[in-house]
């Protein structure tokens, strides 16, 4: 059985995977505390949390709600997205 802290983490991923930052955001924060020597997670907290932090700025600067991220594999060649 998960713990609370496993559990916000999983839902976390799952956010991440669902491309629902500031939820995932939240999740994270719901599990900080049991993951502290885990640099994965801290990795993908941070990342999360700096991707939102730019998402918000670019789009106060665009007076707009929202922002469409461009995902690019690490080769350099571009995502094929729907």
């Amino acid at each position: 059985m998960l713990n609370s802290s496993e559990k916000a983490y999983c839902l976390a991923l799952q956010a991440l995977k669902q491309k629902q930052y500031r939820q995932a955001v939240d999740q994270f924060e719901r599990a900080v505390s049991f993951f502290d020597a885990n640099k994965e997670f801290h990795l993908l907290h941070e990342t999360t949390r700096l991707l939102v932090a730019v998402q918000e700025e670019l789009a106060a600067l665009e007076n707009e709600d929202t922002l469409i991220i461009e995902e690019v594999f690490s080769d350099g060649q571009e995502a094929n997205l729907p």
